[in-house]
């Protein structure tokens, strides 16, 4: 690797059409035309016009970044060309709170925090750097920029701009499963038995698109592996399946161009669809010595999930992937996922230059280093992950990564008998996977209901109507979902009232049927003629009698309603009813 002096700085000042600002008076008009006046009359931060990764790296002196009264420094909203990642650099050890607010679509986003980078090269390594800087933030298509740092402003504060453009086949990368194995080790007490782990699919620099010009010097290789560090980028996470490729660029750049590493980082990443990408040069399957645990790089291989997992938690994808990866490294070692390793520190932030510690085989950053790194939510699964890499090397391989249900499955229309259901299938990831669906009465299958509308039918009364959503991809396990109407079917009924002209009293009879069936319903009727109601059972015909005695003479309206059953809607109806008087007897 490239062996990098303690004063080299990656860092340059660079404006286009400004020359990087050679003077001291040009700098100052600039800066005067960015901070003053109206912002849609203020000349734009400009990034190169790079073709995979467009970049501006600028100083954050007085004229960008002015003290204000309450002793933290804040930038006016800067505009720039499209940009979509966000870093800040600096040497010495004395750390700045920064945080910045993007403009995305005319809209400010709220402000978010840099966090500074414990992701480095151990000291006396030949690629060690005097730089240091936050974790580079993927904020999508923005152009503006607002900045606020407390605490300490360094001299060289440095804000760098980055945007990897999307390149052909960005979107249609795929990973392949290659057949190499590795043979494990017996080794002692706690160590496992001979194995052979399949190497997991995965996706080279190639490619991603790694300028293989950016790197310096050659790989350096380590003698012996003790340890897996699960990092997260701490990047954000709404990217797509296409973004992931100009996002490895991105720290590529950032990682050589402005930290001044050899290489990017990582041995490996993950993006949150559960695919692995060859970070690192060197060859996946060597002990590459990697730039991403301070103190800690020589016995050990760094994989970093693309995201922030503080706000939210790995899918399985990423814990499949994360297993398979650790379970192919760690075999051949005899390593215990479950157990821990003695280790030597090279000197971090936690723990002094050769102190020797235990750590877990599989551990996360923050084990090592003062950072939050992997994200809480990513550091809570490390017991799964680890039982899950267990369970592989057991195995001898990981099962096929699952198709991932980017947005679930809906269903809509109407559960009324003889009208039309419809099944939106939701999206997947890979995005290229086979859907196929069937519907299902009561959670079994209707012959020959497999197309995306279905129109309910007499069997359906009373049933619940669903659909099983499956979708397959070669190399993957099939996922299926289930989602049910929000409704039984129903059908409509109507009532036909019989009455008898009877003295004091009342007979009233009511037939219920239902619409587009010769089922009969069931339930109750409830009849309420003036004062007195009475509820009546259906016989098996569907029919009632209400008998009423002792009914006040004359016309009176009774109110029949049908409770409703099992796949019959209720209704109400009205009847008139006569009462007549009761004739008194002549005297003979």
């Amino acid at each position: 690797m490239e062996r990098t002096h303690a004063h080299r700085r990656p860092v340059i000042l660079g404006l286009a059409g400004a020359a990087a600002l050679g003077t001291a008076t040009a700098a100052t008009k600039l800066a005067a035309s960015l901070t003053d006046g109206d912002p849609a009359d203020r000349p734009r931060l400009e990034l190169s016009s790079d073709s995979q990764v467009g970049s501006l790296t600028v100083r954050l002196g007085d004229d960008l970044l002015p003290v204000t009264a309450d002793g933290s420094w804040r930038s006016r909203t800067l505009g720039t060309s499209t940009h979509s990642m966000v870093g800040f650099t600096w040497t010495g050890r004395r750390d700045p709170q920064i945080r910045f607010r993007s403009r995305l679509r005319g809209q400010w986003t709220p402000w978010r925090p840099a966090t500074v980078m414990h992701d480095e090269p151990d000291a006396g390594a030949a690629e060690t750097s005097s730089t240091r800087g936050t974790h580079l933030v993927w904020i999508g298509r923005s152009d503006g920029i607002d900045i606020r740092v407390d605490g300490n402003r360094p001299a060289d504060l440095s804000l760098v701009l980055l945007h990897p453009r999307r390149l052909r086949g960005d979107a249609t990368v795929r990973p392949r499963l290659r057949s190499s194995r590795t043979r494990g080790r017996v080794s002692g007490r706690g160590r496992l038995q001979r194995k052979t782990v399949t190497q997991p699919a995965m996706l080279t620099r190639k490619k991603w698109g790694a300028d293989e010009s950016w790197r310096s010097g050659s790989p350096t290789y380590n003698k012996t592996l003790q340890q897996v560090h699960v990092h997260h980028t701490a990047s954000g996470n709404d990217y797509g399946e296409a973004d992931v490729p100009a996002l490895l660029r991105g720290f590529y750049r950032y990682h050589t161009k402005s930290l001044g590493w050899s290489d990017i980082g990582y041995n490996f990443l993950v993006d949150k669809f559960g695919r692995i990408w060859v970070g690192r040069s060197g060859g996946p399957a060597k002990l590459v010595r990697g730039a991403h645990t301070l103190g800690f790089n020589a016995t050990s291989t760094g994989i970093s999930v693309i995201g922030n997992y503080d706000s939210v938690s790995p899918t399985p994808q990423i814990i499949s992937a994360v297993a398979a990866l650790a379970a192919w490294k760690i075999a051949p070692y005899g390593l215990d996922p479950l157990g821990s390793a003695t280790v030597t520190s090279e000197g971090s932030d936690k723990f002094r230059a050769r102190r020797v510690v235990s750590l877990p085989v599989i551990d996360g950053h923050r084990d090592t280093n003062d950072t939050a790194c992997p994200g809480g939510r990513l550091y809570a699964q490390l017991p799964a992950i680890r039982q899950a890499t267990k369970q592989v090397i057991a195995a001898g391989s990981a099962p096929p990564p699952p198709i991932a249900e980017a947005t679930p499955a809906v269903v809509g229309g109407s559960t009324a008998l003889g009208q039309a259901l419809t099944v939106t299938p939701g999206t997947y990831n890979p995005a290229d996977a086979a859907v196929a669906v069937a519907w299902l009465r009561n959670g079994t299958a209707i012959p020959g209901a497999t197309a995306a509308t279905y129109t309910t039918t007499a069997d359906d009364l009373g049933a619940t109507i669903s659909v099983q959503v499956t979708a397959t991809r070669d190399g993957y396990s099939a996922v299926s979902s289930t989602v049910a109407a929000p409704a039984a079917v129903t059908t409509t009924t109507r009532m036909k009232v019989k009455r008898k002209r009877l003295a004091r009293k009342a007979a009233i009879g009511v037939k219920v049927r239902a619409a587009g069936t010769t089922a009969r319903p069931t339930g109750t009727v409830t009849v309420k003629l003036r004062k007195q109601t009475m509820t009546l059972p259906l016989n098996a015909k569907g029919n009632a009698v209400a008998k009423f005695p002792l009914v006040k003479p004359g016309r009176t309206t009774a109110t029949i309603t049908y409770s409703g059953g099992p796949g019959f809607d209720a209704s109400t109806t009205t009847a008139r009813v006569a009462v007549l008087r009761k004739r008194k007897r002549r005297k003979r």
